[in-house]
């Protein structure tokens, strides 16, 4: 009776393995064919004969990550981008400009993402920045 037992427990223990590895691989297919929207071709590389520019400047010298990420609500990657080209409103701007935004800098950054998605072919982001900016730029305009 108590091998009968074991044997049973083993064999649920392996059909949930099998569950939850099927569950897993049905999850890790779902985020590929979501990431394979921005996939960079395997031939991508940087254009050298363009130079990179400078950075341009921040809110109060604030770093990249805190005026990305926290003011202008970017997130990361190309999903947190395409997230907030989607999702921007008038309603933002008057937050940016408490924050310290002004239209030039969002015009600058702009700018700054252009070049760098010519420059840059493999960097999936900087197309979808760029046309952030241009968003935020014709929403402070109206």
């Amino acid at each position: 009776m108590k091998i009968k037992v074991r044997l049973s427990a083993c064999i649920s223990a392996v059909m949930s393995s099998i569950v939850l590895v099927g569950c897993m691989q049905n999850s890790q297919v779902g985020q590929l064919q979501k990431s394979q929207l921005y996939e960079r071709p395997s031939s991508c590389k940087v254009n050298e004969t363009i130079e990179r520019k400078a950075v341009p400047q921040t809110p109060n010298q604030m770093s990249l990550p805190s005026f990305g990420q926290g003011v202008i609500g970017w997130a990361t990657g190309p999903e947190g981008a395409q997230a907030r080209l989607e999702s921007v409103s008038k309603q933002d701007i008057h937050q940016f400009k408490a924050q310290g935004v002004s239209l030039e800098m969002i015009r600058e950054w702009q700018a700054f993402y252009k070049h760098e998605a010519k420059r840059n072919p493999c960097n999936p982001t900087a197309p979808l920045r760029a046309q952030l900016m241009e968003k935020i730029a014709s929403l402070w305009m109206d």
